[in-house]
């Protein structure tokens, strides 16, 4: 019986994780719909994680998304959509199409087209932004068609820091492989910062760790949603844990991980010693049980009605049978024989002659 309550339990929790999954991959449409966050560029602070915003060893739960579905920096600040704490989504997307490394995740700024017309780049969503928050140098002009020099965007992360867009190196880049240019999506870490000259700026991607803007079909999809912390566990199995995870972090996921613990158990004991005193507080669960699909049948028990007249029925049968023996039914005799013994007795009753 032990083995048996075994087995189900460990097929309940097997179909609990299958389900989970499912639904995580039905969501996503991408497999494995979840990605463990393995350094600290997206953090809001040195020290501390927070949820709500991609810290290391958070899991984050990865939606497939194409080009016009992603919201860029840029254009969620004229829309006003955030996620894990700033304007615009944070996608995951590979460095060129036959990357081997590990995917990045970071937040998309803007998205820059390439004018072959005029050997520049257009950002059309620089015009939904306020004027004082983006402008392009040296002239300090407000147009976003065939730039080729830098743009500056203003106020942009938790630090209010200047994204210095300088378009020149792309472009130097590109001539330099002999390559056509591209447009796509400027990425950047929302800790990604340097400061210079008391000035705090923007560290893009496409300056330091991928120097071609994103195309669309590099993203893998966008960041929706997070499991805070637990992503430490496969950080550290795999030695992958930098030293800088934040201490609350580490502390959040051990006391997650007890109370995982030791809640059922105190349940339990909870629950047993109220079955004492007899009070039963999980009696609503007994209908959700799990009983043989196909039990054999069992003959029916009579209610207690039918105990009570088939009581009554033998004790009449009792009292009858008691009353049949106790009374004992006239011997019929034929009444021929019986004047015949009436005759022998006269007979017998006679003097006899000496």
């Amino acid at each position: 019986m032990a083995i048996r309550k075994l087995f189900i339990n460990i097929g309940i929790a097997a179909a609990t994780i299958l389900i989970i999954f499912s639904l995580l991959f039905a969501y996503s449409s991408i497999w494995p719909p979840l990605v463990v966050v393995e350094s600290s560029s997206m953090q809001h602070s040195d020290t501390r994680s927070f949820l709500g915003v991609i810290d290391t060893g958070d899991i984050v739960i990865v939606k497939k998304a194409h080009g016009n579905d992603i919201i860029t920096y840029v254009e969620g600040v004229a829309r006003e959509h955030m996620t894990y704490g700033d304007y615009g989504d944070v996608i995951i997307y590979n460095k060129g199409t036959n990357s081997h490394s590990a995917p990045i995740i970071h937040r998309a700024i803007c998205r820059i087209i390439y004018n072959a017309t005029g050997g520049g780049f257009d950002i059309p969503s620089l015009a939904s932004l306020p004027t004082w928050k983006w402008k392009v140098l040296p002239e300090g002009e407000h147009v976003w068609w065939n730039l080729k020099t830098v743009v500056e965007i203003y106020g942009v992360g938790y630090l209010n820091v200047t994204v210095h867009l300088d378009l020149r190196n792309i472009l130097q880049y590109f001539e330099s492989r002999g390559m056509t240019p591209h447009g796509g999506f400027i990425t950047m870490g929302d800790h990604n910062i340097i400061s210079n000259n008391g000035i705090l700026y923007g560290y893009y991607d496409q300056i330091s760790i991928f120097r071609e803007p994103v195309k669309d079909d590099w993203v893998v999809g966008i960041a929706r949603g997070e499991i805070p912390w637990f992503g430490l566990l496969k950080l550290w199995v795999s030695g992958g844990a930098p030293p800088d995870v934040p201490e609350n972090s580490k502390t959040n996921l051990f006391l997650t991980i007890a109370v995982i613990i030791v809640l059922p158990i105190g349940i339990d004991a909870l629950n047993f010693v109220l079955r004492r005193r007899g009070i039963e507080i999980f009696s609503w669960t007994k209908k959700f049980s799990i009983r043989p699909l196909f039990k054999k049948a069992e003959p029916e028990k009579p209610s207690n009605t039918q105990k009570i007249a088939n009581i009554n029925d033998k004790t009449a049968v009792t009292e009858t049978d008691k009353n049949k023996r106790g009374t004992k039914e006239p011997m019929k005799i034929d009444e021929n024989q019986h004047q015949r013994v009436k005759k022998k007795k006269q007979e017998k009753s006679r003097p006899r002659g000496k």
